[in-house]
Order: structure tokens, then C-alpha cells, then sequence
């Protein structure tokens, strides 16, 4: 309902065309870019929506996972009850067919004191290991049930994150759904302005490819510096509020994971978000994350709670290039900390992976070192 009435207020609000036609191109484009930043405020609506539909896809793999485990093991008992019963069965029947011996007439019919601890030592060993097959079995059988337990428990487990995955699928298509007729009619002025964010975003990464190479060639000679700023600053050319209007400030070379992680984030400036998406093909705020780290060898879970609890704490006086940075209470958006104040990041629908200031945001959690 809020969405609807926000699309209202936005239809209602946006100003006539008008019959000149550069006023009416003007007028289009005036209206894309408010429709835009009503875009950006439905995207972050969506945020924890998509973010519980991240939760529900990891923990699923994660029951996955104990599904299999528990079936193996049930499967590994089974084998054994079956053999700790043949041998039970083998032992009965033998004593059947040859009847139990006696210990006593046993004992009495030796000839010597050490034939009779011989005989009293086999029929204490035989007896032990009837026990031990009894006890076996019992064992296998409680373990049995343990596991056939944990997994009807998991199976469940499973059938509710399905659920609850399919119930966060359709509330974010919905509310694209929403979005994308927020823009009906505007679709060619929209795609304009996304297309020029690419561009600008496509420099921005090619202007950090070259920055990163010669701060690598400069530190093979001297002691380096410790942030190099590239070329060009983030203009105003987005709607995007978050976007940053300062110097790119690029880590140093300094061979960390960290900052291995974030010449990975780099290479995929201007990519379109894509929820859910953790590929070079389109990444949402913790895709993005998982991938780039997942490059240089750290693996995390596509999930901002979890990267939460993925690392260690660092106060935001102590941030080094690559600790991803939280923001919004419910840790609904992520990003990764390039330096200088500044972090990349993909936002929400309808944007590109961006860098972003952190002083535009007024909702940050805190920092973590994954590594």
C-alpha cells in the first residue's frame, strides 16, 4: 500500500510536458530523474526483504548439507546393525546346534592347572564379546534413532526456508513490479541515465585499474605512499544520494588481502545490481562481498548477517582498505571500504556497483576484518 500511494504522489507529482519540445525533452528527463530517486527509496524498502531471502537460500544450503551428512550416517548404522545382528544370529544358532558348554565339566576335564586357565579364559572372552555384540547393537540402534530424528527435524527445517524463500521472492518481485510501472513511459530516459552511471562508473574503474598499476610500479622503487587519489571525482550526474562527490582514494599496494579484495570489487564498477546475484553478471551489496573475497581466497556467506559474525570488529578510527563496512539497523546494506572515507558498493534495483561516501550515510554499524 505504501509503495502504491508513494507511486501516486510521485505520477501526481511530476510535472506536464510541455509543447516545446526542448522544454518536453527536458521536462522527460526531469521526470526519469525524480521517478529514479523514487526508485532508489522502493529499492531500499526491499533491502531486508532481500537480504532474509539471502538468510533463507545460505541456511538452506547449510540444512542441505546436514541432510546429506545424516542420511550418510543412517546409512553407515544400518550396515553395521546388520552386521552386529548376522553375528548375534551366527552365535545363536552355533549354540543351538551344539548346545551351550558347561564351565565346570569344562574345568574338571583338564589335565593340567594352565588347560584350566586356558578354558576359563576362553569362556570369559566368549562371553565378553556376546556382551560386546549386545551392547553394539544396542548403541546402533539409539544412534540410529538419533539420526533418523535429526534428520526428519532438518527435512522440516528445509520445507520452512523453502516456504520462507518463496514468500521473500514474491514480495521483491512485487515491489520490482512496482518500480518498474513507477517508470512506465519513462523507460527510454531511465535506461539513459543508468547508461551514463555505467559509463561514469566504467572510467572510474579503468582510472583505478591504471592508478593501482603505476602505485604498484612507484612501490617497487620507493617506500610508496600510503593512499594514492586517481584522477577525476564522482560528479553529481547520478541520482543516487549516496554517491560520493570526492577524490576516489585508492588503498596501497600493499599485497593485504584486503586490498587484493578490493582491486577485485573494482573490475565490476558499473555492473547492474541484480538481487540475489553474486556474479560478475550482477551483484546485490553482500554478492558483491562474497565475491571479491571469495577471489582472494576468504570464503563468506551471502548473507550481510552472517559477514557480520564473519570477521572481527574494528572500530571505523581503525578501517583499512577492504574491511566491509554495515549499515541500517536491521544490517540490511553493505559495502566494501576502499579508503579515504569512501566504499564500494551495489545498492539496490536499478543501479550499478558504485563507489559511495561513508559521510552521506547517517545509519553506520560498525566494521568488520574478514581476515
Amino acid at each position: 500500500m505504501l509503495l502504491l500511494l508513494a507511486l501516486a504522489i510521485v505520477l501526481v507529482a511530476a510535472p506536464a510536458v510541455t509543447a516545446a519540445p526542448n522544454d518536453g525533452v527536458a521536462d522527460r528527463r526531469a521526470q526519469a530523474e525524480a521517478a529514479r530517486m523514487e526508485m532508489v527509496r522502493l529499492g531500499e524498502e526491499l533491502t531486508p526483504a532481500i537480504e532474509r531471502y539471502n538468510q533463507a537460500v545460505a541456511e538452506l544450503e547449510q540444512v542441505g548439507e546436514e541432510i546429506s551428512f545424516n542420511q550418510r550416517q543412517i546409512a553407515v548404522t544400518k550396515g553395521n546393525l546388520g552386521v552386529t545382528q548376522a553375528e548375534l544370529s551366527r552365535r545363536l544358532e552355533q549354540s543351538y546346534r551344539l548346545g551351550s558348554p558347561d564351565l565346570l565339566t569344562s574345568l574338571l576335564a583338564q589335565t593340567s592347572l594352565s588347560e584350566a586357565y586356558a578354558v576359563s579364559d576362553l569362556f570369559a572372552r566368549a562371553q565378553s564379546q556376546s556382551a560386546g555384540l549386545v551392547e553394539g547393537l544396542r548403541a546402533d540402534r539409539a544412534a540410529l534413532s538419533r539420526r533418523q530424528s535429526a534428520l526428519e527435524d532438518a527435512q522440516a527445517r528445509g520445507r520452512q526456508l523453502r516456504v520462507e524463500r518463496a514468500a521473500q521472492r514474491q514480495l521483491i518481485e512485487q515491489g520490482i513490479a512496482q518500480q518498474q510501472s513507477l517508470v512506465a513511459g519513462l523507460e527510454d530516459e531511465i535506461a539513459a541515465l543508468i547508461a551514463e552511471e555505467q559509463a561514469r562508473q566504467a572510467r572510474l574503474r579503468d582510472q583505478a585499474i591504471a592508478a593501482l598499476a603505476a602505485q604498484e610500479g612507484a612501490r617497487a622503487e620507493s617506500a610508496g605512499q600510503d593512499e594514492v587519489a586517481i584522477g577525476g571525482s564522482v560528479d553529481g550526474g547520478t541520482s543516487d544520494t549516496e554517491t560520493t562527490s570526492e577524490p576516489i582514494v585508492l588503498p596501497p599496494t600493499d599485497g593485504s588481502l584486503g586490498a587484493q579484495a578490493v582491486s577485485v570489487a573494482m573490475q565490476y564498477l558499473g555492473v547492474p545490481y541484480v538481487w540475489g546475484g553474486a556474479s560478475p553478471g550482477g551483484f546485490d551489496c553482500s554478492g558483491l562481498t562474497q565475491y571479491s573475497y571469495g577471489k582472494v581466497g576468504i570464503g563468506l556467506t551471502h548473507f550481510t548477517g552472517s559477514q557480520w559474525n564473519e570477521g572481527v570488529r574494528v572500530p571505523a578510527e581503525q578501517l583499512l582498505p577492504g574491511d566491509l563496512v554495515f549499515f541500517r539497523a536491521d544490517l540490511g546494506h553493505m559495502g566494501m571500504y576502499i579508503g579515504g572515507g569512501q566504499y564500494i558498493n551495489a545498492p539496490q534495483t536499478g543501479d550499478v556497483v558504485k563507489i559511495s561516501s561513508m559521510s552521506n550515510r547517517d545509519d553506520y554499524q560498525g566494521g568488520v576484518r574478514p581476515y
